[in-house]
């Protein structure tokens, strides 16, 4: 059976764009419905209530919280760096956390069938780790491990949103051993696409809060804390470009593959034959895979938000909850019949 998926990147308080653009779907274009939610960092915080249709819910999360509701920063950053696990408390984003995932919304999710994945980083293993209201798919290539309760579940929306340094690592399995703990999934995979390809998306509509190309910042930086949030922000596009283009090869590959083996029907091979030339001694990477058709939704320009997108300013994410309306928009009336609109 094929699956859609919906698949947000990390950003921070850009991740109003990313509501902005759900928002126009679900207005535009209403019987676009999804199977697979995957989210990391803001996306992590986005994704259970896209999934559990709260639009509007969203929509107001993403329009009024303001950076104390999210972290409380302390100037003494140089005591901090040496005895504190993080330069920011990330107490009050653990309070709204709570407060909007709780056990009924948890539970209700749970007994949906919908797949929801919170992509996070351990700090021991340096390795990518799903956490999910469901079992791994057959064949992942990630770690996904199936959140046991609403805690779980909560402490790992958190960790996905935790971003190392300025934000605490979080330990989600609570007494587990060995002790793991985890921070924000940007910091190895920027955008899920590949982990929907492999739990059987064969439609991904991706919407990521970075351009694909921004202009260099007439800044002089003169500071180590805003050399530390600048370089951290260059890590993360670094990451994404590298993220993004492994599954948009990997979904290449599939649909050149599926238009030769076409042409090699039409010439007359049997399907027998074509499956012998491509399962040569069963090492086809691509065996068990149909085509993926990508969309990517994501915005022309910068959308601000500080470094990082720690930045919660209400009247900013409006606008850029404005923009993530308009490109969706935008998008869904270029959006060719039966096309895909890719990076």
């Amino acid at each position: 059976m094929s699956k859609r998926a919906l698949v947000i990147s990390g950003g921070g308080s850009k991740g109003a764009f990313a509501v902005g653009a759900i928002k126009a779907l679900a207005a535009n274009a209403p019987e676009t419905t999804f199977d697979i939610y995957i989210g990391t960092s803001t996306g992590s915080l986005i994704v259970p209530f896209a999934a559990a249709g709260a639009l509007d819910l969203l929509e107001k999360m993403y329009t009024t919280v303001t950076t104390a509701d999210i972290v409380q920063k302390d100037n003494n950053f140089a005591e901090q760096l040496l005895t504190e696990d993080s330069l920011f408390n990330a107490d009050p984003l653990a309070k709204l956390v709570t407060q909007n995932y709780n056990d009924d919304f948890c539970n209700k999710l749970f007994a949906s069938d919908k797949e929801v994945y919170l992509a996070t980083t351990c700090l021991q293993t340096g390795e990518s780790v799903f956490f999910s209201t469901k079992n791994p798919p057959a064949g992942a290539d990630a770690d996904v491990v199936k959140a046991r309760n609403p805690d779980t579940f909560r402490r790992a929306v958190m960790a996905s949103a935790c971003q190392p340094v300025f934000m605490p690592p979080i330990e989600v399995e609570k007494g587990m051993q060995p002790f793991r703990q985890y921070v924000d999934g940007g910091v190895r995979v920027y955008a899920g696409i590949q982990l929907a390809i492999d739990a059987g998306a064969t439609e991904i509509y991706a919407i990521l809060l970075s351009p694909a190309a921004s202009a260099p910042e007439q800044v002089v930086f003169n500071d180590a804390f805003t050399i530390l949030e600048h370089t951290i922000d260059i890590f993360t596009t670094d990451v994404a470009v590298n993220n993004l283009r492994l599954p948009m090869l990997f979904s290449q590959g599939l649909r050149y593959i599926a238009d030769v083996k076409a042409a090699m029907l039409k010439k007359g091979k049997s399907q027998a034959e074509i499956d012998e030339f491509f399962n040569i001694d069963h090492t086809n990477p691509f065996s068990g895979h149909d085509p993926v058709t990508i969309y990517v939704v994501r915005p022309d320009a910068a959308l601000g938000g500080g470094p990082g997108g720690l930045d919660f300013v209400p009247a900013d994410m409006k606008a850029m909850l404005a923009k993530g309306e308009n490109s969706m928009t935008t998008f869904l009336a270029n959006l060719p019949p039966g096309g895909s609109n890719m990076v």
